[in-house]
């Protein structure tokens, strides 16, 4: 089975071409792109997609969404491929006779992520170069991983010219479960793709189709606020440039509405939902985000309140710092932050991070480079199924 991960494009010069490059050059095909679907599993739930790619971008024809069993998935791992197989046969049997080809985009902590800065050398050096520096200065087999290097910038060092190289060492065994996984669904596997990178693409997507596009010439951030993770990514330009893991979301709701009102986790996460969907952050902020340390609750209400406030706070709190680091570290202010996933359905959040952080924070909206079918609800879909939009995006 040959497996493709998602990976730049190259000139034949030996320089990378940019997506955004290659987006505009796509215009000019007129082939007819395959229908595929995405899937994109997470802790509490996986995200499908069926689209097709066309010249001019994406149109989605369905999206889904089912509640991933529990203890089925954790961290990018498959757990359960016992479990998880009859979910994926739900999630796509009424596809049965569209397509089997399938792409599917992931994020672990698993996933190996740094930074080189090499000499300026043809593209087809760079994978060569950068394994031997991972041997070198990380204690790891590096025969178990999969690397996937990207060039994210041009640098003058010493009177050099050199690049610098984002690298994914993505460990085999995770790779080959979800092979084994999906065809034991009935699937056919074509392309892995990163969450990050996907994000990139759709961003570089929506930059080709629109020269004025509000990501053009920023530092923005995109945030996956997830069940079980934060994802925390920087692109310049457009270009992807940082990623940071917090292990912080959704679940430590779950876990202290379930351990207050002594429910199972099921009934805390409706708990959670009807709480998300029915008072704003902003409000819940002004009236118990600020308690002194000796107040004691009146109601068991009154309490949850408290305790939702202060793990929203924590959340802000550490994406703070990673934010911080990064200003620090790139000496570079950021201009935008962007967020989506389960957490971002919070009524509130946005305003509320906004506020917190210092930097105007909006909802991921819908780009311009995709087009709905009637089923799709296109106001929430980057919210709900962002990384699966941007790893549709064959380029």
């Amino acid at each position: 089975m040959n497996l493709t991960l998602a990976l730049p494009f190259k000139k034949s010069n030996g320089h990378a071409q940019s997506l955004a490059q290659k987006f505009t050059a796509k215009k000019k095909q007129t082939a007819k792109y395959k229908v595929a679907l995405c899937i994109d599993i997470g802790s509490c739930y996986t995200k499908m997609l069926l689209g097709r790619q066309r010249p001019n971008g994406l149109f989605i024809e369905q999206n889904r969404t089912v509640g991933t069993p529990e203890g089925a998935y954790a961290d990018g791992t498959i757990i359960n491929a016992a479990q998880l197989a009859p979910m994926l046969n739900n999630l796509t049997s009424r596809d049965s006779g569209v397509t089997k080809d399938l792409i599917f985009s992931i994020e672990s902590t698993k996933i190996i992520k740094r930074e080189f800065v090499i000499p300026k050398i043809p593209d087809e050096d760079i994978l060569g170069l950068v394994t031997y520096e991972m041997m070198q200065y990380l204690p790891i087999d590096i025969s178990e991983y999969t690397i996937q290097p990207k060039v994210i910038g041009d640098v003058s060092e010493e009177d050099a010219e050199k690049i610098k190289v984002s690298v994914n060492a993505v460990p085999k065994s995770i790779i080959q479960a979800y092979q084994r996984l999906f065809t034991s669904a009935g699937l056919k596997p074509i392309s892995m793709d990163i969450n990050s990178n996907s994000v990139e693409k759709m961003i570089q997507c929506d930059m080709a189709r629109n020269p004025s596009s509000e990501y053009a010439e920023k530092n923005i951030v995109f945030i996956d606020m997830g069940h079980s993770f934060f994802n925390v990514s920087v692109y310049e330009n457009g270009k992807y440039q940082f990623n940071r893991a917090i292990e912080i979301g959704g679940r430590m709701l779950d876990q202290k509405i379930s351990e207050l009102l002594k429910v199972d986790i099921k009934k805390a996460e409706h708990v959670k939902k009807e709480l998300c969907g029915q008072i704003s952050v902003m409000e819940l902020d002004k009236k118990y985000g600020h308690m002194p340390d000796d107040h004691k609750p009146q109601t068991i209400y009154e309490h949850t309140l408290i305790e939702f406030m202060s793990i929203i706070n924590q959340w802000a709190n550490q994406v703070d710092k990673v934010l911080q680091y990064m200003i620090r570290s790139r000496e570079r202010k950021i201009d935008r932050i962007y967020i989506y996933g389960g957490g971002s359905l919070i009524s509130g959040i946005s305003e509320f991070f906004e506020q917190k952080l210092a930097i105007q924070t909006v909802p991921a909206g819908a780009h311009r480079c995709c087009e709905y079918g009637p089923a799709v609800n296109a106001q929430n879909i980057m919210l709900t199924h962002g990384n699966a939009l941007g790893a549709l995006l064959i380029v």
